[in-house]
């Protein structure tokens, strides 16, 4: 068994055998080595933890050192000498670091205030024994999927939103002629083991150029690539691109360098090379290659007359609506208008009503439960919820009050929420702030559906 306690830094005593220090015979040695063994990042550790404190989901491994009441640290002993260092400064007096070392150190924890740091999360293990199977696991790697497995190129591009080479690998998929089992193989081959492959060319200087790839970032630091050549020419480029890094033909031992990469590109067929000026630029999740399936032949004999499927609706949202319009005017005029819109026609302006009603509908909703749009700062000032975390915080409590269920819920926050859905916030807000970023009939209308079960929580059912 293991106890959870709340620590100060007073209480903790850092681990003079450590594996990463061997035997010290001190706390200020295991100090000064803990320092020496990469002091930029020691003092990175510094500046992150006066800017964001600790990471509230991980706690420091620790034993009882005896009978005075303090612990030893056996797993966080950077962090500990981080925060031993911010909060006291003169500790530094007590080790060998040069001078210069020292005012480094001395400048990054200038500022710091101890008492806005929480108390320490710890978890209290009878004995290093007890401990040292849950250490091993957390700095061994993946353990074969037991430990923590590092994300790779494509995990970490698509948590931050950056679709530089995402969307272009979606592009191919959607154009070239892969069979559905052969572009799964391609795909999660490049996406899985080779992402620092074909990322190393496609965000190379020589591959954008030959491509006509530029990057759009959005105020909120989202990247979208853009595609400036012929998108039938560009595609035949990109698969074979693909094809080449998935068989090895590319790797980071063959093309690594600048030079490399430029003598790859030109290495290609000539029908591969550039021709012709660059064409006007186009989000390449916006273009389509591939031309719908032809139509069945009509048959000889009209079969009877039956009552046709109903046609798809061209509007954000639809006539007559589940819920109550909002009691506010600018509510029901927004409602009004979101029934009007030709989201084929007018696009963004769908878009932009689109995210008024949601905000509309989140606020009004809040207002009813008395539910906080603050959060408490790191200085003790309120600081207002982002809409997203406003968005979050609602289908949380509609799920609570069991007002909708969390199926009913789970495509407001995939499409809506979520930073990767095709009508989220961000995206929505992207539309309106981007100059390249335009949104599909579709993907509005599809995040109008997927908001309807706040809508009815918000405004009640009819």
């Amino acid at each position: 068994m293991v106890d959870y306690l709340e620590l100060t830094v007073d209480e903790l005593l850092l681990d003079e055998d450590n594996p990463r220090l061997s035997s010290v015979g001190s706390q200020s040695a295991a100090l000064e080595t803990l320092i020496h063994l990469n002091p930029t990042h020691f003092r990175n550790m510094m500046l992150s933890i006066k800017k964001n404190g600790l990471d509230p989901g991980d706690n420091l491994y620790v034993i009882e050192a005896g009978e005075d009441g303090d612990y030893v640290v056996l797993d966080g002993n950077r962090r500990l000498s981080a925060l031993k260092v911010l909060s006291g400064p003169d500790i530094l007096d007590g080790t060998n670091a040069p001078s210069s070392m020292k005012k480094s150190l001395l400048r990054a924890a200038s500022g710091f205030d101890i008492n806005q740091l929480d108390a320490i999360r710890c978890v209290c293990f009878k004995d290093r024994a007890e401990a040292e199977e849950w250490i091993f696991r957390r700095h061994t790697g993946d353990m074969d999927g037991e430990g923590r497995i590092n994300w790779g190129r494509t995990e970490i591009q698509r948590f931050t939103g950056d679709r530089s080479v995402l969307d272009v690998i979606d592009f191919v998929g959607r154009n070239a002629d892969f069979t559905e089992d052969e572009w799964e193989t391609t795909r999660s081959t490049i996406e899985s083991k080779k992402s620092s492959n074909i990322g190393r060319l496609l965000e190379s200087a020589a591959g954008r150029e030959h491509i006509g790839i530029s990057i759009s970032k959005d105020s909120d630091g989202h990247k979208t690539p853009l595609l400036s050549r012929d998108p039938k020419w560009a595609l035949a480029v990109l698969k074979q691109i693909l094809e080449d890094v998935r068989d090895g033909v590319v790797d980071s031992r063959s093309h690594n360098t600048a030079s490399e990469i430029e003598a790859y590109f030109k290495a290609l067929p000539l029908e591969l090379q550039p021709k012709g000026n660059k064409v006007a630029q186009k989000a390449f999740r916006d273009i389509s290659i591939k031309s719908p399936p032809a139509a069945p032949p009509k048959a000889v004999k009209s079969a009877p007359k039956t009552k046709g499927a109903p046609r798809m609706r061209k509007t954000l949202a639809p006539k007559k609506n589940s819920f109550n319009p909002p009691d506010s005017e600018k509510g029901k005029r927004l409602l009004r208008e979101a029934t009007m819109i030709d989201a084929d026609k007018l696009t963004i302006s769908a878009a932009f009503v689109l995210r008024a009603f949601v905000e509309l509908a989140v606020s009004d909703f809040m207002a009813q439960k008395h539910m906080p749009k603050t959060k408490p700062g790191k200085d003790g000032h309120p600081v207002d919820l982002t809409l997203s975390q406003r968005a979050e915080a609602v289908i949380q409590r509609i799920s609570r009050d069991r007002t909708a269920s969390n199926d009913d819920l789970r495509g407001f926050r995939n499409n809506v929420v979520s930073k990767t859905g095709p009508s989220s916030l961000q995206s929505l807000n992207g539309f309106v702030h981007n100059k390249y970023q335009i949104p599909t009939p579709e993907a509005v209308r599809a995040g109008w559906d997927s908001s309807v079960p706040v809508f009815e929580a918000a405004y009640g059912k009819v």
